[in-house]
């Protein structure tokens, strides 16, 4: 994690409304990437510094857009609370069910 990063002032995980718009360009082009390389992207990783796991409804709705990917969500070590880092991913297929796939993935977090 970055150290620049305060983890005090940043417990929410609330983007402006404008955010999704200039994400849609990315998410555009990341989609069309998919169709014409025939290969899946992982979604941008992020953090959830309150060490909530389930996906927010952000996700979601990025998720929704893309129709198919994976949210990787790194929970960051917060000594005060006892908070342990580790990762957590989460694939989403739409295809044509009337609701989504969506299952969990483990990671595990290996030191040199």
């Amino acid at each position: 994690m970055n150290e620049d990063i305060n983890i005090k002032k940043a417990e929410k995980h609330n983007k402006p409304s404008s955010w999704m718009r200039y994400q849609k360009s990315k998410l555009y082009n990341m989609r069309k990437f998919k169709a014409n390389q025939d290969i899946d992207i992982v979604w941008q990783w992020h953090s959830h510094p309150t060490n909530r796991k389930k996906l927010h409804k952000m996700d979601k709705r990025i998720l929704k857009y893309m129709s198919k990917g994976v949210m990787i969500i790194v929970i960051p070590p917060v000594p005060e609370e006892n908070q342990e880092p580790h990762i957590v991913g989460w694939y989403y297929q739409k295809g044509h069910r009337r609701k989504p796939l969506i299952k969990k993935m483990v990671f595990e977090i290996i030191s040199e």
